[in-house]
């Protein structure tokens, strides 16, 4: 469960040594007498996606994000031009400048994708394709570069929140960008915190953890939709990549509770802070969040579940109410209601499976349910104030308050009919089911 708060870690000063985007090993030239190894970007300009096609010979170069936040064209590297497929290849100094971000066009007709903040020479970098999702996080980027949060986000931060849905919503709307660079910093703020406060057992080693994975699969979702010919390959591409972010924390050792309570804070933060955006762009942001929260909530379900002497048939039942949720989740394409709607029966068909388990007391969690959404249960008042909750510090806050006070409740309403293995299970499986419900 969550705990309170005893310590924090330096974690972006812990984030500027670990943070970055793979890159591939190879060996320095050691009989350059000029020292002029090169790093290598290799990509291809998606001329689908722009509004017009560009041709054979399209001009690509190297620019930099600056610590204001503009884009600035690096002069001291030599451009290069696309195939008739559109690929490109590009070799730059990468101890010249940091945040780089290759251009694609000509002025009025540019696309462009981030590469990171941290590329050594000698090394090879995959650049997925450039289009207009690309330039979209790119522009976000860079206002996240301006804004001095850098240090604290990963590309792959960006990678999940943004589709190819909203890339036209938002391109060139500077209200928008500076939005969604904002939410996505502040979830980053709240991943730190929590590993700081919350995670048990050395959490500054999982957060580096987590982070190694989270660089990895973005690393592999460049590289597996610079090499996808159909939509198909791209979708397969996206969804692995939703994935491996999604279970990062358990595959780091954080247990799957937390994992799914940070995932949880992680999409709040970022849903509260698209206040007054247009629909079409909160609901593709509440998309893709949602994905993220209900594979993390399955998995620590069936963990939990799995953890107590519930039967297999209970068991067997929790899991397929995760992949109904699972679907629900994808169908709603981030519409509220029908994101509210999907958890909510995901939650009632848990509580129903577990309640007609012979182990678990089915009125405990009737009363458990009831106490916390009294007027001034802790589901109540978690609610009330979650959704104008906006800041790292508060989202955490209100979290820390709500586990506290739901697991009091229960001890308030437990009549000592279930083992305390059991009891502790349903209680945490209750947790986790409302705080995305």
């Amino acid at each position: 469960m969550l705990t309170n708060k005893l310590y924090k870690y330096p974690i972006i000063i812990l984030m500027l040594a670990v943070i970055g985007f793979a890159c591939s090993d190879s060996s320095t030239n050691n009989n350059d007498p000029n020292n002029q190894e090169k790093a290598t970007v290799t990509g291809k300009v998606d001329q689908s996606s722009t509004n017009k096609a560009l041709p054979e010979g399209t001009v690509v170069t190297m620019a930099t994000v600056t610590a204001s936040g503009s884009i600035e064209t690096l002069n001291n590297v030599e451009s290069t031009t696309t195939d008739a497929n559109g690929n490109y290849s590009l070799s730059f100094d990468a101890n010249t400048a940091q945040n780089f971000v290759v251009v694609a066009g000509e002025e009025g007709n540019q696309t462009m994708g981030f590469i990171s903040s941290n590329v050594d020479n000698n090394s090879s970098v995959d650049l997925k394709p450039i289009n207009a999702e690309s330039s979209v996080e790119s522009a976000i980027f860079a206002k996240v570069v301006g804004n001095g949060d850098a240090d604290a986000v990963l590309k792959s931060d960006i990678e999940a929140i943004i589709s190819s849905d909203i890339d036209e919503e938002v391109k060139n709307n500077s209200s928008a960008i500076s939005k969604l660079a904002v939410a996505i910093a502040a979830s980053a703020e709240a991943r730190a915190d929590f590993f700081a406060e919350e995670v048990e057992g050395n959490g500054e080693e999982k957060l580096n953890s987590s982070i190694d994975i989270l660089v990895d699969a973005q690393a592999k979702l460049e590289s597996d939709l610079l090499a996808a010919t159909s939509e198909a390959e791209e979708e397969s591409a996206v969804d692995l990549f939703l994935e491996t972010s999604a279970t990062a924390f358990v595959n780091a050792g954080v247990s799957e509770q937390n994992a799914s309570q940070a995932i949880s804070l992680w999409g709040t933060l970022v849903v509260n802070n698209m206040e007054s955006m247009s629909e079409e762009i909160e609901n593709d942001v509440r998309s893709q969040t949602s994905i993220m929260t209900a594979i993390a909530l399955n998995l620590a379900v069936q963990a939990e579940a799995e953890a107590s002497s519930m039967s297999e048939t209970t068991q067997d039942e929790i899991a397929s109410a995760g992949v109904t949720l699972m679907t629900e989740i994808k169908a709603a394409l981030g519409v509220k209601a029908d994101v509210e709607t999907a958890f909510e029966e995901f939650q009632a068909s848990v509580e129903e499976s577990m309640s007609n388990d012979s182990s678990v007391e089915g009125e405990f969690i009737v009363s458990l349910n009831a106490s916390i959404n009294s007027e001034t249960g802790a589901k109540t008042i978690f609610d009330n104030a979650i959704i104008a909750a906006i800041s790292a510090d508060a989202a955490l806050d209100i979290f820390t308050n709500f586990t506290t006070n739901l697991f009091a409740d229960s001890d308030e309403v437990s009549t000592g009919q279930m083992s305390e293995t059991n009891l502790e299970a349903v209680t945490t499986i209750i947790l986790l089911l409302n705080l995305t419900s």
